[in-house]
């Protein structure tokens, strides 16, 4: 639920503990890659993460499948291949692929109005589609954005309770103007999935999907039941390593309610690649850029994030929840596919999923250096800015820039010189200062494939 891709970096120093999956093919990798991928994932366990499940995947093969670190802290049960970690976001994915089937079946159309599936819902004069639904143009307000959403997702709540969060917040924008990030969309997907199927949206996607490719340690990831092998999930305070608050899983719902492992998701992976489960025609439609009306396009499409590294077509998607970090990415005219898993909140999973990628691809890396800064340098820069339509803040303490997006930890950003900084938690990301007269006018901001920019704000 949470973009984890901008989250902060949690630390805490834990033994390197690896369970490794056997397999007879190994598939051809660079020179020493295994031994490389090993170190990423120990520098990253060195930085206080309690736990890594680490998968790859080339060529149709098992290049490498392995836990690192601890499952459960307090009882020192390792991690491994089979450890089961609630997947946030990479939930969006599945909910998508269910509309996706539900269209082919003849059940919906992603051209349908939400209304027709939830005739009471208030869209204060709006029409909403199930399509910008998928792609994050509804302008329905996102409840993980409410004040004190946190606080109150510790509580067993219906799905009248969900909507009573959202359904008389005004709306963000018109429908289909712009994209933002929105986790009430793919709630309500839930819903019209299981009003189009007749089955509940755990049941649809474990009869659907999860049953049909033998993913057998996926599910909806209610906290009563037990799950055989599920991770404890932790965040970083004060320097040491506590259990992360409590979620009910029916508040993400089919915005970031499943569970899975690294060996699943290697399951999905082969299925996508092999064009199950749905026509290359709704797969086509899936992987297509978001257009909107003044001619720009977004690079998401429905529940992936569409770019490219280093020339290398990416499709990829982050996951943070409480207690939890994860990252799938996929290389298609690569076939390669990356998976990292994290049970610590805010753990960079995507910036140790591109470190992984580049050893795998041959790709020279960046080196990223971490330079002294002073109070001169630095407090012109702190401030509020407007990053993807949300108010982020940059703030100092301790000599150090720090960004936090709202309502999540903040991260800090390492000096590169030149005004420009890299995020700890994901060092693709590089963020530089734009000044005049001694004001920050932009942050320029890459990304893999792309460039955007946050301005400053009133706070």
């Amino acid at each position: 639920m949470r973009r984890t891709e901008k989250l902060a970096r949690l630390f805490l120093s834990l033994g390197f503990v690896i369970g490794a999956v056997s397999f007879t093919h190994a598939a051809p990798v660079p020179s020493g890659a295994i031994e490389r991928i090993d170190a990423i994932v120990a520098e990253g366990l060195e930085k206080k993460i309690a736990s890594y499940a680490v998968a790859v995947m080339k060529d149709g093969r098992l290049v490498l499948a392995r836990g690192y670190g601890y499952a459960d802290v307090e009882n020192g049960v390792p991690a491994t291949a089979e450890t089961v970690y609630r997947l946030g976001s990479i939930t969006k994915q599945f909910t998508s692929m269910a509309v996706m089937q539900l269209a082919e079946q003849g059940k919906l159309s992603i051209d349908d109005e939400l209304t027709k599936f939830l005739p009471d819902y208030p869209l204060q004069g709006n029409k909403v589609t199930i399509h910008q639904l998928l792609n994050h143009t509804s302008g329905i307000k996102s409840y993980t954005s409410l004040p004190n959403f946190f606080r109150t997702a510790r509580q067993e709540l219906s799905h009248d309770d969900m909507l009573a969060l959202i359904k008389d917040q005004s709306f963000d924008f018109a429908p289909g103007a712009k994209m933002q990030y929105n986790n009430s969309g793919y709630y309500l997907l839930g819903m019209v999935i299981e009003k189009a199927s007749g089955q509940s949206y755990a049941e649809y996607l474990a009869d659907h999907i999860f049953k049909p490719l033998g993913m057998h340690a996926t599910r909806y990831g209610d906290t009563r039941p037990l799950i055989a092998r599920r991770a404890t999930g932790y965040k970083r305070e004060r320097g040491a390593i506590v259990n992360d608050d409590p979620i009910s899983m029916k508040v993400p719902g089919a915005a970031g309610a499943l569970v899975s492992n690294v060996l699943d998701l290697l399951k999905w992976h082969q299925a996508l690649e092999a064009g199950e489960l749905l026509s290359s025609a709704s797969y086509e439609a899936m992987y297509r850029p978001t257009a909107l009306p003044d001619g720009k396009t977004q690079k998401y499409g429905y529940g992936w994030g569409l770019g490219e590294m280093a020339g290398h077509q990416k499709l990829s998607h982050g996951g943070g929840i409480n207690g939890f970090s994860t990252m799938i990415a996929r290389y298609p005219l690569d076939r390669l596919a990356v998976i990292v898993l994290a049970n610590t909140a805010g753990a960079p999973a995507g910036g140790i999923e591109s470190r992984i990628a580049k050893v795998m691809l041959s790709i020279e890396d960046r080196p990223v250096v971490d330079l002294p800064t002073d109070e001169a340098l630095l407090k012109p820069l702190a401030g509020t800015y407007e990053l993807m339509d949300q108010k982020v803040q940059v703030t100092i303490a301790e000599g150090k820039l720090y960004l936090q997006p709202p309502g999540q930890p903040r991260d800090r950003l390492k000096y590169q010189g030149d005004l420009q900084f890299i995020p700890s938690a994901n060092e693709e990301l590089r963020f530089k200062f734009k000044i005049n007269d001694g004001k920050v006018t932009e942050i320029e901001i890459e990304t893999p494939g792309e460039a955007t920019s946050a301005k400053p704000v009133d706070p």
